[in-house]
């Protein structure tokens, strides 16, 4: 969003990303400012500029009218950031796809939400999102909205606080075997069997056995207590989102 509309929208934009809506008299006024409904769904969006001042997504509100979207954008110093109404499915999809193909920097996208005074909290997840480790086959990370994300992003450094000990186990490996430790962990939560967890990793289910004894080994948690599961599952998703 430029400066000049910035000045037509930017003040009611601002109260939803900074939490403050209800300083305006009324919600109503805040969605009518910004053209938008007052219930969703809606999905914040945030993505890193390339430089001060410069516009992530360029000409991404005209670009999503057209797929008949309906957004508001606002410009701060170092992130581009959108609430975008998403009624269906099909307009989530496209609103990714167009993300996925427009962004040239990291992108991050909340999980649905359904009242704009939530715009703030959402947006707080999408700019954790950033954070993360990028897939390199997308720019674009969207939040799934699951309780284990949610805990692991509500409080960012009290969560990489927590969990900091035990991701020291594993700070002798190269950054390419921690991936392939944790790639292991995150496809083994979805469950099924060694040989099905081996298809998906493109190896042997002797060598998803190895590496799953090695993590337990490293972090003193066993993947057959479910409180020690409990924690691998949460230690893995800090290790994703926020490291």
């Amino acid at each position: 969003m430029t400066e000049h509309m910035l000045t037509a929208v930017g003040q009611p934009a601002q109260a939803l990303v900074r939490g403050g809506v209800f300083e305006w008299p009324s919600p109503r006024e805040v969605a009518d400012q910004l053209r938008l409904p007052m219930r969703g769904p809606f999905v914040a969006v945030a993505a890193d500029v390339p430089a001060f001042g410069e516009e992530a997504l360029r000409g991404i509100d005209a670009k999503l009218r057209s797929l008949d979207i309906f957004s508001a954008w606002v410009l701060l110093p170092d992130q581009h950031v959108g609430i975008v109404q998403v009624p269906s499915d099909l307009h989530l999809e496209r609103l990714l796809a167009l993300l996925s193909r427009t962004a040239t920097t990291r992108v991050g996208v909340s999980a649905r939400f359904d009242d704009l005074a939530e715009t703030a909290h959402a947006l707080r997840c999408a700019r954790v999102l950033l954070q993360g480790r990028p897939d390199p086959r997308d720019l674009v990370t969207v939040f799934d909205g699951s309780i284990l994300g949610r805990a692991a992003i509500s409080a960012p450094e009290v969560m990489m606080k927590a969990v900091a000990p035990m991701l020291e186990q594993f700070a002798d490996l190269s950054a390419d075997q921690r991936n392939m430790l944790f790639d292991t962990l995150r496809v083994w939560q979805l469950g099924g069997s060694l040989q099905e967890l081996a298809d998906q990793l493109f190896c042997h289910p002797n060598t998803v056995r190895y590496r799953l004894q090695r993590i337990q080994q490293r972090t003193g948690r066993s993947l057959s207590r479910p409180r020690d599961v409990a924690e691998l599952c949460l230690i893995c998703e800090v290790e994703r989102r926020l490291m």
